[in-house]
């Protein structure tokens, strides 16, 4: 009984507190790429479907698409700050996604579809260079993602790596 309340005591300790936190946010801090790339794809997949918008078409359904993946995985990041177990699962499928819909894109441009997927555009060499660059430079943005989501599932991750030093000191 005396040592339950010591326990309970020394959780409401502030130092105690001050340390769980840091704690979690060193541990935290090992899914910011994800959290920052996640908000590039969600911006710039909102664009192109307010894009989209002033001329509807088929292509419309897949910046919504790739926009419901997104709000999805950064709402598995908030859960994120209050786990020990990293669970990327929808994080891993938004990225793969993205990667899909990155080639899928990057063909049709070449079809040329480009004035239709993105009705701002033409056709013209310089258009389909400019969106073939920016689709390429968001598959390399998704590798990089995943190879560090394959780091941080088998713990082999810096941050992480960082983090254990930490608490061997702590």
């Amino acid at each position: 009984m005396k040592k339950e309340i010591n326990n309970k005591k020394e959780k409401k300790n502030p130092d105690f507190l001050k340390q769980e936190a840091k704690r979690k946010s060193q541990l935290f801090n090992r899914f910011m790429l994800f959290r920052y790339s996640l908000s590039v794809f969600f911006f710039a997949n909102l664009y192109w479907f307010i894009v989209q918008i002033f001329q509807p078409s088929f292509y419309l359904l897949i910046p919504i698409l790739l926009l419901i993946s997104i709000i999805l995985a950064t709402a598995e990041q908030f859960k994120l700050y209050s786990s020990t177990v990293p669970v990327l699962k929808k994080t891993e499928l938004a990225l793969k996604l993205q990667a899909i819909i990155n080639v899928t894109v990057i063909l049709l441009v070449l079809l040329n579809q480009t004035s239709i997927l993105f009705p701002t555009f033409t056709n013209r060499t310089a258009a389909k260079a400019l969106v073939i660059g920016l689709q390429v430079l968001g598959l390399s943005l998704v590798s990089l993602n995943l190879k560090r989501a394959e780091q941080v599932k088998h713990n082999v991750d810096k941050h992480y790596l960082r983090f254990q030093t930490i608490e061997k000191y702590l």
